[in-house]
């Protein structure tokens, strides 16, 4: 693959070239057209395990855009290309699926959830730097509500970022999360349980003074029903942390602010 320089520049196909710009090397590169037909790839013996490949990473992709849906209400801090991390762990967990055939391979999340752990939503500024607080997070015994405590929060302590802050908030989501399993009666993946993306629950903390005295601070977030009531599902918690140069009022909406998310806690049966 090579790059474009030059007063000529395009995105897509011209004559048997196509070309892209890429961001991270932050140039346009240009490469031939060719490959397998579409009506090859789907009707050819020989390419019985590529189709078995895109029928999984479909799955893959599902199960990501599921994952991304439900923590949207914090999306301005995400920052660089997480998404293909999402969909990284969805394929490491798929390949754990040694019973399914291959092909038909499920996600199943609630049986690995410790890699959730492992995603970066903000690789510029990783939470586990930003704070150096170790939240105590549970979960009520009613499978609704998500409480957090942190010990004797020191936000210069305990709260780190490149440029001087005055402000701080928290947001503390919670979110119920279905695996993904193939329906062979509809002939498709499906999530164990539909139309979890829109059971998110957050809850936004006041703007807090960055030079307030060491504070034993709590907050909780709470679903409208149960979680955790069907099996092949998890309950993941996330913290988002926004940092402001300036003094804000508690309730202050219009505020310029940075910061940082991850998950912090997940939950199974």
């Amino acid at each position: 693959m090579a790059r474009l320089k030059g007063p000529i520049q395009f995105i897509g196909s011209l004559g048997g070239l196509h070309s892209h710009y890429n961001k991270n090397i932050k140039a346009y590169v240009v490469a031939t057209n060719g490959g397998a037909s579409k009506e090859l790839i789907m009707n050819n013996p020989t390419f019985a395990r590529t189709r078995e490949n895109m029928n999984e990473f479909k799955a893959c992709g599902m199960w990501a855009s599921l994952l991304r849906k439900s923590l949207a209400c914090i999306a301005h801090l995400y920052s660089g290309y997480y998404f293909s991390d999402i969909v990284s762990l969805a394929k490491k967990i798929q390949n754990r699926d040694d019973v399914t055939l291959r092909g038909f391979r499920s996600i199943e999340s609630s049986r690995f959830p410790h890699g959730f752990f492992t995603l970066k939503f903000n690789k510029e500024k990783l939470l586990d730097r930003v704070s150096s607080f170790s939240p105590m997070v549970s979960l009520s015994a009613d499978k609704k509500t998500v409480t957090m405590k942190i010990t004797q929060l020191r936000p210069y302590s305990n709260i780190h970022w490149p440029y001087r802050y005055m402000s701080f908030r928290f947001s503390l989501v919670a979110l119920e999360l279905a695996d993904m399993v193939y329906n062979e009666a509809a002939h498709c993946y499906e999530p164990t349980v539909s139309g979890l993306e829109a059971k998110t629950a957050i809850t936004i903390s006041d703007w807090l003074s960055a030079v307030m005295d060491p504070t034993d601070f709590t907050m909780e977030t709470s679903f409208a029903a149960p979680a955790l009531q069907k099996p092949g599902t998890v309950v993941l918690v996330a913290l988002g942390i926004e940092l402001s140069p300036a003094y804000c009022n508690s309730k202050d909406t219009a505020v310029t602010a940075q910061g940082t998310m991850g998950i912090v806690e997940c939950f199974v049966e």
